[in-house]
This record gives structure tokens, C-alpha cells and sequence, in this order.
């Protein structure tokens, strides 16, 4: 187990790219495998919204912008 008594430990960038990936989530599951005491892969993630009486608690996206096709067609 990790040094837990250790305050100035620093986090790995796969730690630091997974509190990133939780944060961005905001609510639901996650499954995650460790090796070595370290994260290693997210199985899965199941987004949840909460619903109450003044709405869903998940801040809204603006639409993500369509470019248009370019390819050449034959």
C-alpha cells in the first residue's frame, strides 16, 4: 500500500489524467484497473444525470461546430 503519511508526494500523470477524467464526468461510475498501485486503464464510465426539480445537475456543452465535407467525390 502507499505511503499514505507522505503529504508531499506528487501524482504520476496517469493519476492526474484520471482525477481530470472524473472531474469531467461529474456523476456516475467508473471502473478502473491498478497495476502497481497505479491507475492503468478506465473499463468503463457510466455518465449519470441526476434529476430534480430544478433541472439535470450536469453543466451543458454548446453544440459541437460541423464542418463541412471537402472530400472529392468520384
Amino acid at each position: 500500500m502507499a505511503d499514505e503519511t507522505n503529504p508531499s508526494r506528487v501524482l504520476s500523470n496517469r493519476e492526474k489524467q484520471l482525477i481530470k477524467f472524473i472531474r469531467e464526468l461529474g456523476w456516475g461510475e467508473v471502473r478502473i484497473r491498478v497495476e502497481n498501485g497505479q491507475p492503468v486503464l478506465i473499463y468503463e464510465a457510466i455518465k449519470t444525470v441526476k434529476l430534480d426539480d430544478q433541472g439535470p445537475s450536469v453543466p451543458r456543452k454548446p453544440p459541437a461546430s460541423r464542418k463541412a465535407n471537402t472530400g472529392t467525390i468520384f
